[in-house]
């Protein structure tokens, strides 16, 4: 988004009066690529909408362009980079907060204070560290990409799209070609850039503000490439970093964490003071707040105002768009075009942010102060720093956080170990686990796994080695581990004439513990058979396998109990209802102390497992326009049960009565109809649970059942991945997330 005007200003001819759901009250910024609205949600909240401009949607490249940029900002949210309320095909929407653009407030109000410096630098350090972490090279680092407010900087754009100070047309069957107002050493001899060119357009950024001017005094590639930057005017506190991070050898700038360290070493939400911008700056914000206060109702005065759903049709005869404003000349280097895909390069130094020095600034009048405004986002929280992203070969089971060291992630045909703290591999071996492994005990360097080729599998969790394999049940567990309690798992085979049998095995002693014959098991049901663990028993859920039911016990489920020593059955009985055999779609859940909690016409009823009595009926979840399913159930205490529902909705209840004490709406809001399971999940020290279902992992405290966070991670929106629940694998102080089949895992500090 460009830095011309930070709005509000009134809507132009041609402008929609909405986008989906929201009603455009203002335009904010505009760039060359989209322009940025003021609007209102249902709700009356006031939010960001950037809508590309229509020459976008009418070139193939541009569009995916935007669209790649958006999932990295939906990826990246955390601190200085806004959380994304929604993306979707033609819009990016955020919270709306008072702010200005860099490139504004320099061209106003002249160079920021040190300690204004500081803060700005040190926080898009920080943001280039979790960036790094998802996309290596960012690229979207620019004057207008950065926003200045009174909760410190914010980082808004995501790739060259969002950098770019112009646009050409594609024409003539060219591609389209964009225009950057910065240029980095390397890619001036035709090297492609990584994450050591960001460190340079930061330096370049942060002298900048520091001086309303670029380093260096021509603005040609060739002063890019060889002129020795001139920091005057820099503040002598910050000019040995500066002077690094502009090296013209890539190999000799810092780290971002290292710049961030330099620059803030307590990091920079420690230097954020009651007010860390000057008081022009804050006035300003404040007259911007005032001014969005009184923008309450739609303004609908133009005749050509019309609601849209989807992006601008760009393929109408007539579609067009005002061309961004010139940009002050000022700034940081030499304009550049950029290849993207089937993008053109070419050569451009005119206009833009120039690398010239000394030109002059023109102030703006003070308007008068009011008190900042605009509500509160509707996600209470950002989600935590993205420490790192791993894109796995191929796809495979759900991954294990071991001992706070190593991530051990099971895919098809390998295994592979990848360090906690940085994500790089630490070792790939030839084991092929069809479950999750699972730790031996809390002291010993040793993982258990059923694989499909060799049968029992004991490996080092540091080195991958194998340290003994059981062969006796090779080629025969399909499905991995149906339960687990201590060093004992439980684990399905086929026995004699198609019958299943669940063996109990102690994983510690390497020894089959008892096998129990359970009859027919109807097949392809992920959730045809569950094992729940109890304190002298082991409760089993099955769905027979039609041969083995009667015409009258078609669709029926079998409960029984087994010796937890012996396997014997204590006892078994056949339920009819309909909450009790959906194996796809489960209606009931049982727990450790034989309580089975099932959905019956959209209420939660608790049952006696063994004699299915009713211990109580509950109330219907959802709201009376909106009744909903219960799909996932975590007890976590005597008197305290969470349940989400369909609507992913998290209900509190307390088990002993079935009362529903507190609701807590998904913060994400839903793209689409819901879809696949959902699912509760705690946390190495029960805190925080993990919501998780196809579209977000939501944390939520376990006190209360508060919102904390939602995650996306880069929101692919492919068909492969629709209904794809995501899951968690977590340490005490990082946890790990990825879609259950999929590829990218995502390490997230949350501790």
């Amino acid at each position: 988004m460009a830095a011309h005007g930070d709005g509000p200003d009134p809507l132009a001819e041609g402008d929609p009066a909405g986008i989906g759901e929201y009603t455009l009250l203002a335009r904010l910024r505009e760039s060359a690529c989209a322009v940025e609205y003021l609007a209102l949600d249902r709700e009356g909240a006031k939010v960001s909408v950037l809508v590309p401009r229509p020459r976008l949607a009418a070139d193939p490249a541009l569009s995916r362009r935007f669209a790649a940029e958006a999932r990295l900002a939906v990826a990246a949210a955390g601190p200085w980079v806004p959380s994304v309320r929604e993306s979707a095909v033609g819009h990016l929407v955020t919270a709306y907060r008072p702010a200005l653009a860099l490139g504004s407030a320099i061209a106003r109000y002249g160079p920021l204070p040190e300690h204004a410096l500081r803060v700005l630098g040190a926080a898009l350090a920080e943001a280039l560290v979790r960036l790094h972490a998802l996309a290596g090279a960012h690229q979207g680092l620019a004057p207008h990409t950065v926003l200045l407010g009174a909760d410190g900087p914010r980082l808004t754009g995501f790739g060259p799209l969002a950098a770019a100070t112009g646009i050409d047309p594609a024409a003539d069957g060219a591609a389209a070609r964009l225009t950057l107002g910065f240029l980095t050493p390397e890619q001036v001899a035709g090297r492609a850039p990584g994450p050591a060119s960001d460190v340079f357009v930061l330096g370049l950024l942060l002298v900048y503000a520091a001086t309303g001017a670029g380093p260096f005094a021509a603005a040609t590639p060739d002063a890019v490439a060889a002129a020795d930057p001139d920091l005057d005017g820099v503040p002598a506190g910050l000019r040995p970093l500066l002077s690094r991070c502009l090296a013209k050898d890539p190999g000799r700038r810092p780290a971002p964490g290292a710049v961030a360290t330099g620059l803030a070493p307590d990091g920079a939400a420690a230097l954020l003071a009651a007010q860390w911008l000057p008081g022009a700056l804050v006035t300003e914000l404040s007259a911007q707040a005032s001014a969005v206060m009184a923008l309450e109702a739609p303004l609908h005065d133009g005749p050509s105002a019309t609601a849209v759903t989807t992006q601008a049709d760009a393929s109408a005869p007539n579609a067009t768009a005002p061309d961004a404003p010139e940009p002050p000349r000022r700034g940081l280097a030499a304009r550049r075009s950029l290849l993207l895909g089937a993008l053109a390069t070419t050569a451009g130094l005119a206009g833009g942010f120039a690398l010239g020095r000394g030109t002059s600034r023109a102030a703006a009048p003070a308007r008068p102060a009011a008190a900042p405004s605009g509500p509160p986002a509707r996600v209470p929280g950002t989600p935590p720093a993205v420490l790192w992203h791993f894109r796995a070969g191929t796809t495979g089971q759900q991954a294990l956080v071991w001992n706070d060291q190593v991530v051990v992630v099971p895919l098809i045909g390998a295994t592979i170990g990848l360090d906690l703290r940085t994500g790089k591999t630490l070792w790939t071996k030839d084991i092929w686990c069809n479950a999750t492994p699972v730790p031996v005990s809390v002291s010993e360097d040793l993982l258990f796994v059923p694989t499909f080729d060799r049968g029992l599998v004991r490996f080092s969790a540091l080195t991958g080695t194998a340290h003994d394999t059981d062969p006796a049940y090779a080629m025969e567990i399909n499905d991995g581990f149906v339960g687990r309690a201590g060093t004992r798992v439980w684990f399905r085979t086929p026995g004699e004439a198609g019958m299943t049998q669940l063996v109990c095995y102690d994983i510690a002693q390497r020894s089959t513990v008892w096998r129990a014959p359970l009859g027919r098991v109807a097949a392809g049901h992920s959730g045809s058979l569950r094992v729940t663990p109890g304190a002298g028993s082991v409760y089993v859920q099955r769905v027979p396998d039609p041969a083995d039911a009667n015409e009258k016990d078609l669709g029926a489920a079998v409960f029984s109990a087994l010796d937890t020593e012996t396997g014997a059955r204590r006892w078994e009985r056949w339920e009819k209802e309909p909450w009790a055999a959906l194996p796809d779609e489960p209606r009931s859940w049982m727990t450790a102390d034989g309580t089975l909690y099932t959905d019956e016409n959209h209420k939660l009823c608790a049952r006696d497992v063994k004699t299915g009595t009713e211990r109580w009926g509950g109330e219907a979840l959802g709201s009376p326009d909106r009744i909903s399913a219960p799909r996932g159930a975590l007890l976590q205490d005597d008197a305290t049960l969470y349940i989400v529902d369909a609507n992913n909705w998290t209900h509190l209840v307390d088990p002993r009565n079935g009362t529903i004490k507190r609701t807590t709406f998904p913060p994400v809001p839903l793209t689409s109809v819901p879809k696949g399971e959902a699912a509760l999940v705690a946390g190495p020290s029960g805190s925080p649970l993990y919501r998780l279902d196809w579209q977000s992992v939501t944390a939520v405290d376990p006190q209360d059942g508060r919102n904390l966070w939602a995650f996306q991670g880069v929101a692919e929106q492919a068909q492969e991945q629709e209904g794809l629940i995501w899951r968690v694998s977590s340490g005490t102080r990082t946890a790990v997330f990825a879609r259950k089949s999929g590829r990218d895992y995502f390490a997230l500090s949350v501790g």
